[in-house]
């Protein structure tokens, strides 16, 4: 309601009857608002002019944790020309829609790795795309593995598009462009580019997942790491020298001491194991900091928290230790880094 409510214009004050602090609308009011809301909302395909990089968290929750505010892992890069999501935990196509993002032009899918907290929606981002628009299969890059993950879903889906294509008819909706088409990449090599933006993968260390990947994205002077799960490693802080934003996969024990000790307590089965498990391959967020600096690097950012910060006071203790300079993202945090520039420019949710 509230959002509904920023898209108010003075002429519908006349549909309003205020009570005290209680703002009623009259069916006519309702219709008049909701009219004025779609429009607003809805998809209008005028693109938004960014003259530089933009990065969108799309989603920042590992799965160790419930927040209904934090989609699972889901990076967004865009500009004027491109667009790509790197990741796409479950959750994230809504934060796609509360962003605004323009679905009908992606460029692609690159997933770090096929733990299910960074490939469950992207059956969702499939469908989004192919009904807005998107002209031909949708690619979804990855290291070894890919075509299994892409070709399961593709079978999962297939009545699917077979039942939407019947129903709206195959010049809105074409079957040739419903399934998604698997590209295998290599390690620690470009993996795409058109000249004026350049993607890198680099190994990282999420053992027994291998190969597990990073990405660099560089564009118009300006260059984005996001690093997928790992624990800290050479390869990644070699692959972010200089580099102007790190995203990075990020553990704290601070909190997750503290819950292992509490179902060591409670006599939980598994969830003990489990935890203690987890922090065999994630990066501890307070071991980070110096080798960002050795890098070169101008902002670190936290994503994919472990465990994930339900409120203030966790976020407070998932910080302690750390610098102020360094950030843990949230949902909808939006990074701008204008062409040939030094500037970064951070949006709050």
């Amino acid at each position: 309601m509230f959002r509904i409510l920023t898209y108010l214009g003075t002429g519908l004050v006349a549909a309003l009857m205020v009570v005290g602090a209680v703002v009623y609308f009259t069916p006519a009011g309702q219709d008049a608002l909701f009219s004025r809301a779609i429009v607003a909302l809805l998809p209008s395909g005028e693109a938004e002019k960014i003259n530089g990089m933009r990065v969108v968290v799309c989603g920042s929750a590992s799965p160790l944790g419930n927040d209904p505010s934090r989609a699972q892992a889901c990076i967004a890069v865009l500009t004027d020309d491109h667009f790509f999501l790197f990741d796409v935990g479950a959750r994230s196509p809504i934060r796609m829609a509360q962003a605004g993002l323009p679905m009908a032009r992606l460029s692609g899918v690159f997933l770090t790795h096929y733990h299910s907290d960074h490939i469950a929606s992207l059956p969702d981002v499939n469908l989004q795309t192919w009904v807005q628009g998107r002209e031909g299969p949708l690619n979804v890059y990855g290291p070894v593995g890919i075509d299994t993950v892409v070709g399961g879903f593709n079978i999962a889906y297939q009545l699917d598009r077979q039942y939407r294509t019947a129903h709206h008819g195959p010049d809105l909706l074409p079957p040739q462009n419903g399934p998604m088409n698997a590209v295998t990449i290599p390690t620690d090599d470009v993996v795409w580019t058109d000249g004026a933006l350049t993607i890198r993968s680099f190994t990282v260390e999420h053992s027994p997942i291998e190969p597990a990947v990073g990405y660099r994205i560089d564009f118009a002077g300006r260059s984005v790491v996001i690093s997928g799960d790992t624990n800290s490693t050479k390869s990644l802080w070699s692959a972010a020298k200089d580099a102007d934003l790190v995203l990075h996969d990020a553990l704290s024990r601070t909190i997750l001491d503290q819950m292992i000790a509490g179902a060591d307590a409670a006599q939980i089965p598994v969830m003990p194991t489990i935890m203690r498990d987890v922090i065999d391959y994630h990066a501890d967020a307070t071991t980070l900091e110096a080798q960002a600096k050795a890098a070169g690097v101008k902002q670190l950012a936290y994503y994919h928290l472990v465990p994930v910060p339900a409120n203030a006071l966790a976020e407070r203790m998932f910080a302690r230790g750390l610098s102020t300079n360094t950030l843990l993202v949230k949902d909808l945090h939006t990074f701008d880094l204008p062409a040939n520039s030094t500037e970064l420019l951070i949006h709050e949710p």
